[in-house]
């Protein structure tokens, strides 16, 4: 696929790579870097964003959802040292000099190896063209038979052998397997090689006994002329046999392969933590972003990272007043969380206070990945929901709802979700009125998915206190739109079974009956599909509301509703509950 690199230092310029998608970051950043090389300015330093999203070098291109044709954006570094602490930043800093060192280091190997490619290209092409004129003057000797197959596996090579510039890359390249191609051809180089070798062995006798007897046994110039020209052809058969596989070996290198180890290695900790206790901005985002590549990597660092101490240092970044410095921080305590063990020790160290903190953020990204972590913590602990609940917990999350992406609203759902399940906590969802209307923001959006994980959570507390979804009548108008207009069965199936609680309390029927969304236009949607648990609700509901107001039994619409039941029913219950209906109005 191709990607578009943008970038404000080069203005109007758009930079285009080829690439994979399981491509790392790194071994993108290795393509931009060759580029700039070519401009003269290959020890720019940059970052890339994509979506408000800093790129990770130990991540794949994959990961962050970059497809085909997308733009990202290259941030450069500045150069200006802003340091506060010189005993603290020359260490960093000395590191950072030395990382930028080995980098250009690694891009002039990768230079260099790219131009050895192009020059054994353009020596082999001459070598196939020399071989090619050896071929043809073959006729002229003792077996000017051999000519043909020699002419021949010199058009084949012209034909295997790529064209190629360090600055265009491949010409007219067949397939990605041409490096199989060139071992192949190098064979039979051997193979021509060989056989000239027994060429050679056949000539040799009569040269010899020419050279010993003199007058006496005659030996044509022919004879000298072939044995000639068939050394020349074996030095050439083995000349291009060295260069073939020369280029083959060559071809197993890409772009990258020396400098995405160098950007995805690990810096040492001490001087990552000492750039973090820096009072520079600079350091600190440095000391950040290394963190959090180092928390991306592999198991064995996280457990290196936490084993120094790491999880502080997080923390103190975590509740920095530049959101560059916390985004970092944030990503790297997600990352680490996604191990149980340390999940204990970021609890005990009160982590979870400076998660819910990090949830005020303007920057959503921050508040995205604040959230994946207070999830991992979730995952069915009981103690962490404490936590996160704690003093201010559902204040903090209902501000995620009311300002902040749909992303995050559908994770702070999810978090709502795993409290239900717990019968000490569940309670505290709805113990304010305050938080009522953010569950009706919920139910009222248009992602299917917050939706249902917003109703589950509703349904696991009316399951055990029906009292505490009936107490709230602001839900009844969303559920029955969610009824008649949500195009997920299951989200119309949880509002209609969320929607009987209040039918069935004496109390808040009228309600129902009175709501602004009329709800025999909700009954219709239930009562017309063929599914047996809709149907069920709608009988249940029509039951319960006739039941309570006799004076339905005359309403033209309701009984429509009710015969169309009783026919189209794919449910013995709600089969019989219509029959129950109509056996009321017969009786009145």
């Amino acid at each position: 696929m191709l990607l578009y690199i943008s970038s404000p230092t080069f203005i109007g310029r758009t930079f285009v790579i080829s690439c994979s998608g399981k491509d790392s970051i790194a071994r993108l950043k290795a393509n931009i870097l060759h580029i700039l090389y070519e401009m003269g300015r290959g020890s720019h330093q940059f970052r890339l964003k994509f979506k408000n999203q800093y790129l990770k070098d130990s991540s794949s291109i994959e990961d962050y959802g970059i497809v085909d044709s997308h733009v990202i954006n290259m941030i450069p570094l500045s150069n200006k040292s802003m340091t506060d602490h010189p005993l603290i930043s020359s260490a960093s800093s000395l590191q950072s000099r030395e990382n930028e060192d080995t980098l250009q280091r690694m891009l002039f190997k990768e230079v260099n190896t790219l131009k050895r490619r192009e020059k054994l290209c353009n020596d082999l092409q001459v070598w196939i063209w020399v071989l090619f004129v050896f071929g043809f003057i073959t006729f002229l000797t003792e077996y000017w038979f051999t000519a043909f197959y020699k002419c021949g596996f010199a058009l084949l090579a012209l034909y295997v052998c790529p064209k190629y510039t360090r600055l265009s890359g491949f010409y007219l390249r067949v397939n990605e397997r041409d490096d199989l191609r060139i071992l192949a051809i190098s064979f039979c180089a051997l193979a021509l090689f060989a056989i000239n070798l027994g060429l050679l062995a056949s000539l040799e006798s009569n040269v010899c006994r020419y050279i010993t007897t003199l007058p006496s046994f005659p030996c044509s110039e022919i004879v000298y002329f072939s044995f000639a020209l068939y050394v020349f052809e074996s030095v050439g058969f083995f000349g291009f046999f060295v260069l073939s596989t020369l280029l083959w070996a060559n071809f197993k290198f890409q772009i990258g392969n020396f400098i995405e180890p160098v950007l995805v290695e690990i810096r040492d900790i001490k001087y990552i933590f000492a750039a973090a206790k820096s009072k520079s901005v600079k350091e600190q985002r440095s000391a950040g972003l290394d963190l959090a590549n180092l928390a991306a990597s592999n198991v064995d660092n996280k457990f290196a990272l936490v084993a120094e101490g790491g999880l502080q240092v997080l923390i103190d970044l975590a509740l920095s007043e530049d959101e560059g410095v916390r985004g970092y921080a944030i990503e790297a305590i997600s990352e680490l969380l996604t191990i149980k063990s340390i999940q204990n020790e970021f609890v005990e160290i009160g982590g979870v206070n400076t998660l819910m903190f990090a949830l005020h953020s303007t920057d959503s990204h921050i508040v995205k990945e604040s959230l994946l972590a207070i999830c991992q913590l979730c995952q069915d602990n009981e103690d962490v929901m404490v936590h996160v609940l704690g003093e201010n917990g559902m204040d903090d999350l209902c501000h995620v709802i009311n300002t902040c992406k749909m992303e995050c609203v559908r994770l702070v759902a999810g978090i709502f979700l795993d409290v239900s399940f717990c019968d000490n906590l569940r309670g505290e969802l709805l113990k304010h009125r305050k938080y009522v209307p953010v569950f009706e923001r919920m139910i009222r959006c248009s992602d299917y998915i917050t939706q249902q994980l917003c109703l589950q959570t509703l349904e696991m507390i009316a399951l055990t206190s029906p009292d505490s979804i009936t107490a709230h009548p602001n839900f009844i108008a969303p559920l029955l739109s969610c009824i008649s207009k949500a195009s997920d069965l299951q989200v119309r199936t949880i509002s209609a079974k969320l929607l009987l609680y209040f039918v069935d309390n004496p109390e808040t029927m009228k309600e129902v009956v009175n709501c602004s969304v009329d709800v025999r236009e909700v009954l219709v949607t239930l009562v017309t599909t063929q599914d047996n648990v809709m149907q069920c609700v709608a009988a249940k509901i029509l039951y319960l509301l006739v039941e309570n107001d006799r004076e339905l039994l005359n309403d033209d619409r309701i009984m429509d509703l009710v015969q169309s039941l009783r026919i189209n029913a794919v449910d013995q219950e709600a089969w019989m509950l219509s029959d129950k209906i109509l056996i009321m109005k017969e009786g009145s």
